[in-house]
């Protein structure tokens, strides 16, 4: 299943120093590139953060491709997506219950 992972560090106090921070951020971004789960994925404009879409057996393989360097650093959202196709058989076949 396919999920959408935002992260952003507004208001986010870290006890790592900066540099350090951003070189385990780019390290994990290379762990979930290589991983083959990532999807798509970039910066969010507007925003200190980014995003993931990232193609995944079960949830909570969200969190070893994410590891420590996102877990403790930043907010994170993440939210099961639907294609608009799969979407709309869904609620085709929910009409065709309700008839």
């Amino acid at each position: 299943m396919k999920y959408h992972v935002k992260w952003d560090c507004l208001g986010m106090k870290s006890e790592c120093d900066p540099s350090e921070v951003r070189e385990m951020v780019g390290k994990q971004i290379e762990h979930i590139e290589k991983s083959g789960k990532m999807v798509d994925g970039g910066s969010l404009l507007g925003v200190r953060g980014g995003y993931f879409i990232l193609d995944v057996a079960k949830p909570a393989e969200i969190l070893s491709l994410l590891g420590r360097a996102f877990v403790e650093n930043f907010n994170i959202e993440i939210h099961p997506i639907v294609s608009f196709k799969e979407m709309g058989e869904f609620m085709e076949e929910e009409y065709k219950k309700a008839a």
